[in-house]
């Protein structure tokens, strides 16, 4: 029976106390006293007992298929002791002997995708259609020979919610041996329909009780309600799936919120609901048996240590790194499944032989836990008994392996950070047992302007190979969610950015795998990483005998420099320097070595790239201030506060213009002092002012375009181009005129010097980029999925082309006779100016995030995840890519713009400044 619980991140603790923070959280998810298992003995007279989850077989996933469905809470996978059964990418089925996970048939069903899978009775139950197209289908076709068994066309209704009416939180299917349960409305009235799971017939319909909150989990044979109704009434009950009649009900505690109110704060029931394949149930601290009874577990009771001989186990309810602490996608740890004991309820939990972390538990089945792996693997693990000894926790390694911590640095090592560096270390118990070398060792600096370093060692293996897949498992989930250094990382080391509490920026860390050891660097300095990290590679692989690895070889690369934490905004480059922000600092780098020359602390939050006018370097807070460094130093020369304050803002020709809500606002360069404001009728705040001779333009929500006296303030002209607060107006300043892409549809050429329309045309769907004038054409997209060619001078339509794809998204490069169009969705086309035909045109791999930008006859473009792409402008062929180290699964890199200077490429990624050959 799949069990519905997806591992979450563990939450992390900021850079203060780094030391104590590291340790805690290595301690509370690898080496936890708590995870002391005792466990069941079996029929062999009491001397054995489970002691560990043993993986016999792994297969390979699509890679597509997650563990569920989000939009309707249901699984991908299902299980039986017969067979596992997954989602495919291509609208399939695969099915694997659950015994050996031999691949049994792969079942095609139709082009809609599958958005459930399940396994019961002998057959696979199919849910396929998208949660948007009101066309979802429920099928049923035999597990061995793959024939259809029955389809039926099934309904969810998602009507806006009355108020003071309940809502359904649960999955919108709950497959179970004795029926199918659907609820079909997501608010009230909340109605579950019963199939049969042999012929898909109808077979019971029910309507849960008027205002109440509901949720659902399922078991083989049952399924568990619980709801939170008026009155503050909270139950959990147990229905016959086949019926939908009450076996049991018990009435538990208040959650503390009062119904209808439970539903503003998300989910309705803080208690939540976890139900194991064999019927146990956890609510809140409540533990219930398949039949009712509440078992006498106390509340929040730790879970047992040692063995406890005798007991019975159910079936896993979920993965952890500790019982009921879901594992990051960060950390080396052994994974652990947690049962309770069917007589007491108490938690208790056991390793897994092959940790790798993060994971899923996606199905059970009696004596076999299926475990979908970051790597993109399902394994099936069985349960194995032994006399427990305590090393099994540790993977049978003996304590006295594990290394001392504080000797995997010395004090020389950090001597190029500092002078003076003091070894703090810290032995803590591990498992409830004492390990006789600090695992744990702080280095102190001498002065509070240098960083701590902290360091951990958060696992020993029994071999290296099993140190390559918790590796190899843990950096890839980093890749797919995290920023990383892709210019230092190797086989044995990977440097990336931790999330941070506020979410705005990110913590330095590194992890390092070599031999049988893994180890976490922390530092407030991603620098103070690039130095030490290293040295305990080698330090280990010293140890163990192994071979350094030979550095990779990056032919575009001319130098990186690490920010501590995600860069904000592009760097810029200005004469002999590059700018760059980060980690709420500013940092000032040589544009040709990447030699950091300054850098300064400004806020916890710099939120775009610093921009450079004299003998100032301006950055901006979003909502909070302006900041003016001097450009040689970094020292503060000046700071603006204001609430309302754009993200955008222009430092030219003695002025800073920048947008405060509805005013925008001329600050002296050079003192910050107001010189004027000026009122606009709607907010300006995400508009970019442009400068052209002594006159401003911005434009304004309310779809003013305004053309404003840069010395004075005092208004030019202003034109109305129409109201939409989701698109525009876009406005392009090109030599004397302005050209604008307006909320109403329209195009207009206008006077720059005194805003007279030159021309306007309309055109069939809302615009969605600034115009784009190039020679003697403009080029504008619009959701229709069409590029138009406008003639400059007289807004005549030269020609249209559709792009081939949904995505509304595109960006436009003009180069020479060309036009290069980029969706969202990674597709580049090239276009004849003069004709709008389509030349060469291929996939990128990646949705596209900047780009593109044509440099002498070469096209670049950056995709999600950081790979910048090089490609002949003529004929599409790749010359080079290159990755920068962003998460994979991220949408929007504000560092990945492409700057040419100096006879080179600027971008950033994964926290990294980037000089590129172009």
């Amino acid at each position: 029976m799949l069990i519905a619980r997806v591992v979450a991140d563990i939450p992390r603790p900021g850079v203060r106390g780094l030391g104590e923070a590291l340790f805690a959280r290595a301690s509370a998810v690898l080496m936890a006293v708590a995870l002391l298992l005792g466990t069941a003995a079996d029929a062999s007279g009491g001397r054995l007992a489970p002691v560990q989850w043993r993986m016999v077989w792994s297969a390979s996933t699509d890679g597509e298929a997650g563990g569920s469905n989000s939009d309707w809470e249901v699984p991908l996978h299902g299980a039986s002791e017969q067979v596992l059964a997954m989602a495919t990418g291509d609208s399939g089925v695969s099915v694997h002997d659950a015994r050996t996970g031999r691949l049994v048939r792969v079942q095609h069903l139709s082009s809609a995708p599958v958005a459930g899978v399940w396994v019961t009775s002998g057959s696979v139950v199919v849910l396929t259609g998208k949660w948007d197209d009101g066309e979802q289908r429920l099928q049923a076709f035999d597990a061995v020979t793959g024939a259809t068994l029955w389809r039926r066309a099934v309904q969810f209704l998602d009507l806006e919610r009355v108020p003071g009416a309940g809502r359904y939180s649960g999955p919108r299917v709950v497959v179970t041996e004795r029926g199918i349960v659907i609820a079909e409305r997501r608010y009230e009235p909340l109605t579950l329909l019963s199939l049969d799971p042999r012929s898909g017939a109808a077979v019971a319909r029910t309507t849960h009780e008027r205002h109440c909150d509901l949720t659902a989990a399922g078991a083989r044979s049952l399924l568990v309600l619980l709801d939170h109704c008026a009155g503050n009434r909270v139950r959990l009950s147990a229905l016959d799936p086949s019926t939908l009649r009450a076996d049991w009900r018990r009435t538990m505690s208040s959650p503390g919120r009062t119904f209808p109110d439970s539903h503003q704060l998300g989910d309705p029931f803080s208690l939540g609901l976890t139900v194991s394949g064999d019927g146990y149930a956890m609510a809140g601290d409540a533990v219930y048996a398949p039949d009712g009874r509440r078992l006498p577990a106390p509340r929040e009771a730790p879970p047992a240590a040692g063995s406890v001989r005798g007991s019975r186990w159910s079936e896993p309810l979920f993965l952890s790194g500790e019982p009921g602490v879901p594992v990051g996608p960060a950390q080396s740890a052994p994974a652990f499944l947690t049962s309770l004991d069917q007589d007491t309820g108490r938690r208790h939990s056991l390793p897994l032989d092959v940790p790798s972390v993060p994971a899923t538990l996606v199905g059970t089945a009696p004596g076999t836990a299926f475990v979908l792996l970051s790597t993109g693997r399902v394994a099936a693990y069985t349960l194995t008994y032994g006399v427990p000894t305590g090393r099994e926790l540790f993977d049978g390694v003996p304590l006295d392996a594990w290394p001392d911590a504080c000797g995997l640095l010395s004090a020389a090592d950090l001597r190029p950070i500092a002078d003076g560096y003091t070894p703090s270390p810290a032995t803590p118990a591990r498992f409830g047992q004492r390990l006789p070398r600090p695992a744990r060792c702080d280095w102190i600096p001498p002065t509070d302007d240098a960083p701590v370093v902290s360091l951990a060692v958060e696992w020993v293996s029994s071999s290296s190979a099993t140190t390559r897949r918790i590796y190899a498992a843990e950096t890839t989930a980093i890749k797919h969610g995290l920023a990383y250094d892709a210019a230092t990382e190797d086989p044995y080391l990977l440097d990336y950015l931790r999330p941070t509490a506020t979410g705005s920026s990110g913590a330095p860390e590194a992890v390092v795998g070599a031999g049988q050891v893994i180890v976490r660097l922390v530092s407030t300095s991603r620098s103070a990483l690039r130095l030490l990290a290293p040295l305990v590679r080698d330090a280990l692989l010293a140890r163990y005998s192994l071979a350094r690895p030979t550095p990779a070889a990056l032919p575009q690369l001319r130098w990186s420099f690490p920010v501590d934490g995600h860069l904000e905004g592009a760097p810029t480059v200005s004469g002999d320097a590059v700018y760059a922000a980060g980690g709420g600092r500013v940092y000032a780098m040589d544009a040709s070595s990447g030699r950091p020359r300054w850098s300064r602390a400004i806020s916890t939050y710099v939120s775009g790239p610093p921009q450079v006018a004299g003998d100032l370097v301006y950055a901006g807070e979003t909502g909070i201030a302006l900041h003016a460094l001097d450009i040689r130093t970094g020292r503060p020369r000046w700071r603006y506060s204001s609430r309302d304050l754009g993200f955008h803002f222009l430092a030219t020709r003695g002025r800073v213009i920048l947008c405060a809500g509805n005013e925008v606002i001329a600050l002296h360069a050079a003192t910050g002092r107001r010189r004027w404001r000026f009122r606009t009728a709607g907010s300006c705040a995400g508009s970019r002012p442009q400068q052209a001779g002594g006159t401003v333009y911005i434009a304004d929500y309310a779809g003013i375009v305004h053309a404003l006296d840069l010395a004075t303030g005092r208004r030019r002209w202003s034109v109305r181009t129409g109201t939409d607060e989701r698109a525009g107006p876009w406005v392009t300043l090109a030599g004397k005129v302005v050209y604008v892409a307006g909320a109403d549809r329209r195009v207009r050429a206008l006077d720059a010097a005194t805003g007279a329309q030159r021309w306007s045309i309309r055109l069939g769907a809302v615009l969605t980029s600034a115009p784009l004038p190039a020679g003697a054409a403009v080029y504008v997209r619009s959701t229709d999925h069409e590029v138009h060619a406008l003639d400059a001078r007289t807004g005549r339509k030269r020609w249209t082309a559709l792009t081939g794809v949904v995505e509304s998204a595109l960006v436009l490069a003009a180069g020479q006779d060309r036009l290069y169009a980029v969706t969202a969705a990674g597709i580049i086309s090239v276009f004849d100016t003069a004709t709008g035909a389509e030349g060469w045109s291929m996939p990128l791999g990646g949705a596209v995030i900047v780009g593109p930008v044509v440099h002498r006859g070469v096209v670049y473009v950056s995709t999600a995840g950081g790979t910048v792409h090089a490609l002949d402008g003529a004929t599409g062929a790749r010359r080079w890519r290159m990755n920068t180290g962003d998460a994979q699964e991220q949408d929007s890199i504000a560092g990945n713009a492409l700057t040419f200077a100096n006879g080179l490429l600027y971008t950033g990624g994964g926290g990294n400044v980037y000089a590129l050959r172009p």
